[in-house]
């Protein structure tokens, strides 16, 4: 048995290991994180110290909420910066794979993490000083939502460039998680794919729909910010109905379907030769 501890040995490739790495399994769990983030918030905002933010970002200003969002996105952040090595490239599930696609989900692993802990400023919400913000929010004169002021001990709002920080990552990660589902999930990546009675169709179809869904809440919430800045009545308008954070919860529910359905959630997405056989009598 080859002593793998010795330097002169070369280190093993993920096709070589004793153990397997199932890529279905990691896109299981960065689906289901994606699609559940929304849907804990929602539950938390039910909660009657705690008001429903104006975007999914904001709920970082809550006290329970804003726990899940920073654990969500540095799960899945951390996920795609780390268990996507280049050596996956060409793997059962990623035959088709590039080393430049590889690099993009990592790039967008790390965009998650920014948006994360680079938060946005402002409450997002008229009542969230009553919520009880964390206790590190909380400056000389009552309670801070601006955490990068409140770090660096400034008395005014941070804003530029941190916010565009926040929102360019943000942009960056949904963009980048778009390609992926609409032009790397579509490709032929297994051999089970090419073989009778695939599937492939069918993913595919649900690939673009979503990966459309998530190029199209991008697009409406960029022309938002744009028109916010010249017209205040509507971004009041648009705020009181809570319009970013359904159109940011329509973009991960997009986002965690097809990675989820890339992990076969349900047996209609399998193809019928990766199936278990049932064995011989």
């Amino acid at each position: 048995m080859t002593d793998q501890s010795d330097p002169a040995q070369p280190p093993l490739a993920p096709r070589d290991l004793p153990f397997k790495v199932d890529l279905r399994r990691i896109h299981l769990a960065v689906g289901w994180i994606a699609f559940g983030l929304p849907l804990s918030l929602v539950a938390v905002a039910w909660l009657p110290t705690v008001c429903f933010h104006d975007s999914i970002s904001h709920f970082y200003f809550s006290p329970v909420g804003g726990d899940i969002l920073v654990g969500a996105l540095g799960f899945i952040g951390l996920l795609l910066v780390c268990l996507y090595s280049f050596d996956a490239a060409g793997c059962e599930g990623a035959r088709r794979w590039t080393r430049m696609d590889i690099l993009l989900i990592r790039l967008a692993g790390i965009a998650s993490l920014l948006v994360a802990f680079v938060p946005t400023t402002g409450t997002g919400c008229d009542r969230a000083e009553t919520e009880g913000a964390r206790a590190f929010l909380t400056g000389a004169e009552g309670p801070s939502f601006d955490f990068w002021a409140v770090l660096l001990g400034r008395s005014e709002t941070t804003g530029f460039p941190l916010d565009a920080v926040h929102y360019g990552a943000a942009g960056v990660m949904f963009l980048i998680l778009a390609y992926v589902v609409l032009r790397v999930f579509t490709r032929v990546n297994s051999e089970a794919a090419r073989r009778e009675g695939n599937r492939k169709s069918l993913r595919n179809g649900c690939y673009r729909v979503l990966g459309r869904m998530i190029l199209g809440v991008v697009a409406v919430l960029g022309i938002k910010m744009i028109f916010g800045t010249v017209a205040p009545d509507v971004l009041g308008f648009w705020n009181r109905l809570n319009l970013t954070f359904v159109l940011e919860a329509a973009g991960l529910f997009a986002f965690g379907l097809a990675w989820m359905i890339k992990g076969r959630v349900l047996p209609v997405f399998e193809d019928a030769a990766a199936r278990a056989q049932p064995r011989a009598a």
